[in-house]
């Protein structure tokens, strides 16, 4: 006998890397990947969902739907490249670290946030500065202090 699925849980899911789920499949067609991303949007209450035209489909989100893949510094500025192939120069008055020690950005005009990936976090750190239990770097002459997050 099958199962009824539970209506109130979503179907679609992005995982702490994020990779896109529908109904527990793994999305590796690119393009409907990269649509995905595009179409992504919060409500007033913080939750994440795709609007395609026919109405709301809300996604369970592990972590961050958007990920930093790559670091790339450019004289003083960094650039980075995210999930979604997009390239945005890194705001670094918005980079703050977690208890664990994982960076992570305001990106896409401060709508999203978005967790740095292990290759990412690698090069970034290459510029940190450690001062006590303070993350820092130096950038334009002056010091961002990156701001811990619990």
């Amino acid at each position: 006998m099958k199962q009824k699925e539970d209506p109130t849980k979503p179907r679609f899911y992005i995982d702490k890397r994020g990779n896109w789920f529908q109904d527990g499949i793994k999305i590796k067609h690119r393009l409907t990947y990269l649509y995905n991303n595009k179409l992504l949007s919060r409500d007033d209450e913080g939750r994440y969902y795709l609007d395609e035209g026919s109405g709301k489909l809300y996604i369970e989100v592990e972590d961050t739907p958007f990920v930093v893949k790559m670091v790339d510094k450019k004289g003083d500025d960094f650039y980075i490249i995210l999930n979604d192939e997009t390239v945005e120069k890194l705001d670094l008055n918005t980079v703050n670290i977690n208890h664990e020690n994982i960076p992570y950005a305001k990106i896409k005009n401060r709508k999203f946030e978005a967790r740095f990936l292990r290759p990412a976090y690698y090069e970034f750190m290459k510029y940190l500065k450690k001062e006590d239990d303070n993350y820092f770097i130096m950038s334009k002459g002056g010091k961002h202090v990156l701001k811990k997050i619990t």
